[in-house]
């Protein structure tokens, strides 16, 4: 078993790569970003599916929607 562990800049790294609207946001509140770091390590670790942490913040921000206040969209 691998433990990763993902951080902050990783996340940052991969929101600034995307073109979506609430990457933008998202880049700028580090709780958010750490949710997701912790989110992505606990998928990987709980599930062994394969999902590039790219893929896996897509999957964040086409669902926003659904986790609450914090991740939601306002222009909606």
């Amino acid at each position: 078993m691998v433990l990763t562990i993902t951080s902050i800049q990783d996340v940052s790294e991969v929101l600034t790569s995307l073109p979506h609207h609430l990457a933008q946001k998202w880049l700028g509140n580090d709780l958010i970003k750490k949710t997701i770091a912790l989110s992505y390590d606990y998928w990987l670790e709980d599930t062994n599916i394969p999902m590039t942490l790219e893929e896996f913040v897509l999957h964040y921000l086409e669902h926003s929607e659904y986790l609450g206040e914090l991740f939601a969209d306002e222009s909606s």
